[in-house]
């Protein structure tokens, strides 16, 4: 049960109903609301992680524009909340084009229950900064760059083999961390990749520590240095030739939210 809060607002109550029996699941506390006016008051206490919104409120209304208004308040507030807005099947670039005003990511209706919570808990970690947060104060060393890249790195390519081997994705101790980031600051790619896949391959534990992370000769030069941004360039680069353009496969594979792989895309001129 992770302890966050959502607010989940629609103008229909069997939606409210289903969304809150499903979101209570994961998390501590759901409160819904029927009507967009009453988030004022719901994010006064400014303790709020997600709102999950609609962007249409009325019957007869697609224009989206009660949701996108309802989402640029939201996005106004100092440290908000992150948004994932829901919407129908034929509203998709409308919600894309929400990505661009600030949302986290959108769902559509009818949604698929294991991708609606994946969404959700994906902003709710991008709102805590919970990952990063613990690295950061294990790893104090690093800048709050190196943290993203390196976080982005590890955790992707962690997703990429324990899929390709059928295993579930692991946890990963700020010891290995700091073991991996090593290896990523020498601008091997090769070697990070390498080390990844044999530490997944091999061991069966939920979490993996420093010991897992096997290194035949950790000081020697790296065959092809490149610098950080390179790296997290070409690393993003490779992802979205795989997935053929598919941003959501991407965002899930880089294990970020579509609105961050969005801004990385424009800082690296990446198109798809």
């Amino acid at each position: 049960m992770r302890n966050g809060k959502i607010i989940v607002v629609d103008d229909n109550e069997a939606v409210l109903k289903t969304l809150r029996t499903i979101l209570s699941r994961e998390f501590k506390t759901v409160v819904c609301a029927s009507v967009p006016t009453l988030l004022p008051a719901l994010l006064r206490e400014d303790d709020v992680d997600v709102v999950l919104l609609d962007m249409n409120f009325g019957t007869g209304k697609q224009s989206g524009g009660e949701g996108l208004f309802w989402l640029d308040r939201i996005r106004e507030r100092p440290n908000p909340p992150e948004v994932v807005l829901i919407t129908a099947f034929g509203d998709i670039e409308l919600a894309v084009a929400s990505l661009k005003r600030g949302a986290a990511d959108f769902i559509v209706k009818p949604w698929d229950n294991d991708k609606l919570l994946s969404t959700v808990i994906a902003a709710w970690n991008a709102r805590s900064g919970r990952k990063q947060n613990s690295f950061r104060k294990e790893s104090e060393f690093l800048s709050e760059e190196t943290d993203s890249v390196v976080t982005l790195l590890v955790n992707s390519l962690l997703r990429k083999y324990a899929t390709a081997y059928g295993k579930p994705f692991p946890g990963i101790t700020p010891d290995a961390l700091r073991k991996l980031s090593d290896i990523i600051l020498s601008g091997d790619l090769t070697l990070l990749q390498q080390t990844i896949e044999r530490a997944v391959l091999l061991s069966n534990s939920p979490s993996l520590d420093s010991s897992d992370f096997y290194l035949e000769d950790p000081s020697a030069p790296a065959s092809h240095p490149v610098t950080l941004e390179e790296m997290e360039k070409q690393f993003i680069s490779e992802v979205l030739a795989d997935k053929k353009g598919n941003l959501t496969l991407c965002a899930q594979q880089l294990n970020i939210s579509r609105q961050t792989l969005y801004n990385k895309m424009k800082k690296y001129d990446l198109s798809y």
